[in-house]
């Protein structure tokens, strides 16, 4: 009943023992691995950043509609679901003075205070209105146009030229993290590869006795595949380390010209889910590298 255990603990003890035994090794790969996986988390960083700068400036919603200080919750809730009624609109969402408040806080950053003792209800209420995807947009000016026409309407302000171009960059950006996360995987299990196959190579004799004393393919090859995964780990670790310094450092001096077009609270690092999937690739990258060396090096 406790074998399983037992083999797992020495597949454990016997991949930590090869890392040991060749430093130099492990830390280069580890290193080599770290750079590649920067350089795709700076890219997915900026990206993931885009998107918030975009959403903090208004460039995702094609259409705004502001009411009257004075407009009926009725007229208003009629006004919605005569638009959400329309196959050209995706979805429509209330946003009231104080949600539009706070938006313009988080969006000044630190310059926030600088709203202290403003009326919540300053701003006004707004309807965000979401088109369709593949809808024409000279939709949302003929939108725009009716909806000016309703007494419970102050303004309707209408995406232009800028939020095409602001989704174009979100959309090169993507390609580029796409194109960067191909080039890191095949990098870092080349990285992995490479390791483990000196790994097999120095254990060759082991790996033999092993073998001769009974041992499944599965036990063989299970250090080696838990090496990889220790290597993918720290390569994602160390990336994501770095590059965490490196926003932290730069971060106050975007804060605060950001701030001067309301987006300084767009800005932020990777979310605890979001480091733990880099984790959890970089060990997915070491386990595929690991099986492949082992698959064609580790057969005696």
């Amino acid at each position: 009943m406790l074998r399983p255990f037992y083999s797992l603990s020495y597949v454990v003890a016997r991949g930590m023992r090869g890392m040991v035994q060749a430093p130099a090794v492990q830390l280069l790969a580890v290193g080599t691995m770290a750079v590649c996986m920067l350089l795709l988390g700076a890219v997915m960083l900026s990206w993931i950043n885009a998107q918030g700068m975009v959403r903090a400036w208004g460039l995702d919603v094609p259409v705004t509609v502001y009411m009257v200080d004075d407009a009926e919750p009725e007229a208003v809730a009629a006004a919605v679901q005569r638009l959400e009624t329309l196959p050209e609109i995706a979805s429509v969402e209330q946003i009231s003075p104080q949600q539009a408040m706070d938006r313009l806080s988080a969006g000044l950053g630190e310059d926030g205070q600088m709203l202290a003792g403003l009326d919540e209800n300053a701003l006004p209420a707004s309807l965000e209105v979401n088109l369709s995807p593949g809808t024409d947009p000279d939709f949302g000016h003929a939108l725009a146009e009716h909806m000016t026409a309703l007494p419970i309407v102050e303004e309707v302000a209408v995406a232009g030229a800028w939020a095409g171009r602001a989704h174009d960059l979100l959309e090169t950006l993507g390609d580029m993290a796409l194109g960067a996360g191909l080039l890191v995987s095949l990098a870092c299990m080349a990285i992995v590869w490479s390791t483990i196959r000196l790994g097999v190579y120095a254990r060759r004799n082991e790996i033999q006795i092993l073998r001769l004393v009974g041992g499944t393919r599965r036990f063989v090859h299970g250090s080696f595949v838990f090496e990889g995964m220790i290597q993918g780990i720290m390569g994602a670790g160390l990336a994501l380390g770095l590059l965490w310094m490196g926003f932290d450092s730069i971060h106050p001096f975007l804060e605060r010209g950001l701030s001067l077009v309301f987006a300084a609270g767009a800005l932020r690092f990777f979310g605890p889910v979001e480091v733990a999937v880099g984790l959890a690739f970089g060990a997915a990258l070491g386990l595929m590298g690991a099986r492949a060396a082992v698959g064609r090096y580790a057969e005696i």
